[in-house]
């Protein structure tokens, strides 16, 4: 993303956060409307990405206290707090791509 920011015309891609302190680079409006974790979270701002952890690790696992935290109660606070859209809320599932 350096790179990005220096060159003229150049075209990248970050996560929300990672881009918005990167001296030349530019977040980008789609229909006026710039990225943010409520315009992502509300459907306005329409270009997303979704983190995905496959498979099921053993219940007593470090893997799966991680994924606990991160799915329920404080862990979705700090997802958020962080400039991050948790998939657990309201509107997340729609977003996220789930039923």
């Amino acid at each position: 993303m350096a790179t990005v920011g220096r060159l003229d015309s150049a075209i990248g891609y970050s996560e929300l956060r990672a881009g918005t302190k990167l001296s030349g680079a530019h977040q980008l409006a789609i229909d006026s409307t710039v990225p943010s974790v409520d315009t992502i979270g509300s459907g306005m701002y329409p270009y997303r990405e979704i983190e995905y952890a496959y498979g099921r690790p053993p219940a007593d696992s470090p893997a799966s206290s991680c994924l606990g935290h991160l799915s329920r109660g404080n862990g979705q606070d700090m997802i958020r707090t962080h400039g991050h859209l948790p998939c657990a809320t309201p509107k997340g599932p729609r977003i996220c791509g789930e039923d």
